[in-house]
């Protein structure tokens, strides 16, 4: 299989499936065709979407892999998986948010990793010396084995080895279930299509931006921008929703005991249905739910 050699000391995103959000800056913020020890990022990018292996000697600075075998549709593509998308090896440290709303490919590490991690989780490594990474995501899809304490099962999986994660279970198309003991970081739940998601503590601001299906239970607090730009869904949170929810709403609804919305969303009573269902997944009384609040659309039922 061919391989691509990469010298690094420390940049950041490389193999970064987004080029830093490029549709954002254009190209102020990380140039396509910038290189590392002679490698553009445009040419790392295209290796791993071809099934080659990027092999990375030094260390990777943050973003390593973000949105890896993403076919983004800001880049033109069609938002689904690329299913053969290659491996990258890194020979080194990695800095955080390796593996941000990472679906396809796989990740080998050598040396140390910073926290937060992305949507990834530690699976048996076929290569001597190295932790393999694969999407949290992707293995839910196929019904992966991953590496204890976390555990795999039929129904999705549990994760409770302590360690923060950025947009757990990005772009979820299956109606499985990811059970997190401990805390989220940011974006848990990015794009995601249909499952649930539950946070046994709290989660980072995004908390299921741009949702499109399923639902998010987090039993603490979230931070801000809760349920920004959600197409559709339920977000159901225990504590305080943060400031700026519900941002450029189009669709779906979001429950908590506090929150601070933005226009057009705006704060309704639940209904009977909808206090029995916070209860049931707070595991809270029917009583206690009914201190609940519920921002959406005007006229727009779940």
């Amino acid at each position: 299989m061919p391989m691509l050699q990469i010298n690094a000391s420390g940049e950041k995103c490389l193999c970064d499936f987004t080029f830093d959000f490029f549709w954002q800056h254009k190209g102020s913020r990380l140039d396509m065709d910038q290189t590392v020890s002679g490698v553009s990022f445009r040419r790392m990018v295209q290796a791993l979407r071809q099934g080659e292996t990027v092999r990375i000697s030094g260390d990777a600075g943050s973003r390593l892999g973000s949105s890896l075998g993403v076919d983004l549709m800001r880049l033109g593509g069609n938002g689904e998986p690329v299913d053969d998308t290659g491996k990258i090896i890194v020979d080194g440290d990695v800095g955080s948010h390796m593996g941000i709303s990472m679906m396809r490919g796989a990740i080998y590490v050598s040396g140390e990793i910073k926290s937060p991690l992305g949507n990834v989780v530690s699976v048996q490594s076929d290569m001597t010396g190295y932790r393999k990474f694969v999407s949290a995501t992707e293995s839910m899809e196929k019904g992966l084995a991953i590496l204890e304490p976390n555990v795999a099962l039929e129904s999705g999986l549990t994760i409770c080895d302590g360690i923060l994660r950025d947009t757990l279970g990005a772009r979820n198309p299956t109606s499985k279930t990811i059970h997190l003991e401990g805390d989220a970081g940011m974006s848990t739940g990015i794009l995601m299509r249909s499952g649930l998601i539950e946070v046994e503590g709290d989660a980072g601001q995004n908390t299921g931006v741009l949702l499109q299906g399923g639902r998010i239970v987090v039993s603490g607090r979230c931070g801000d921008f809760t349920g920004a730009e959600m197409r559709g869904g339920e977000i159901i949170v225990g504590g305080d929703a943060g400031s700026f929810a519900c941002a450029r709403m189009r669709g779906g609804a979001v429950y908590a005991r506090n929150a601070k919305c933005l226009p057009p969303a705006r704060v309704q009573m639940p209904s009977s249905q909808e206090l029995s269902a916070i209860a049931r997944a707070l595991n809270v009384p029917l009583m206690h739910a009914m201190m609940y609040q519920k921002m959406c659309l005007p006229d727009r039922t779940i």
